[in-house]
């Protein structure tokens, strides 16, 4: 995905070194994060003291997921949900073109707002569409289904 540059780091990716670390780590994590426990981890501190720090279950599997692209190699970047996004940001992260997502955006059927002559979107808001996109397209698809069917089609 496109980095926001005004709002996020450049997307990340980890080098070869690292990818190997970030497997052993990730390979040691998995149950953990696949059974949905959370995790204390010790930190050896300075002059041996030790630093124990809770993790919870989320926090774990979302560790993992990162661990995971660092041992695969695959760009990342984390993106806050109050972001605001440019269209053309909003449109690479939907991967529709711009034309396309400003006539949404017009239509009201995804919020942004006027920054001077420019539209904003916010992820929040762009992750809400985007799953009622999808749940369209679920409804479309088993509608059609069902007319395949009744039209002996199958």
């Amino acid at each position: 995905m496109l980095a926001l540059m005004d709002q996020t780091r450049e997307p990340f990716v980890a080098d070869e070194a690292e990818a190997v670390i970030a497997r052993k780590a990730a390979d040691k994590l998995k149950a953990v994060a696949e059974a949905n426990e959370g995790v204390k981890i010790t930190l050896d501190g300075k002059e041996d003291k030790k630093i124990i720090v809770p993790l919870p279950a989320r926090a774990v599997a979302l560790i993992y997921e990162v661990l995971e692209a660092m041992a695969n190699r695959t760009p990342m970047s984390l993106i806050p949900h109050d972001a605001e996004l440019t269209t053309q940001q909003a449109a690479d992260y939907l991967n529709v073109s711009r034309p396309h997502l400003i006539r949404q955006l017009e239509a009201n059927k995804l919020q942004y707002r006027k920054v001077g002559s420019h539209r904003r979107v916010r992820f929040s808001d762009l992750i809400e569409y985007e799953k009622a996109c999808k749940h369209e397209q679920k409804k479309a698809l088993l509608d059609l289904n069902e007319e395949a069917k009744r039209l002996g089609l199958e």
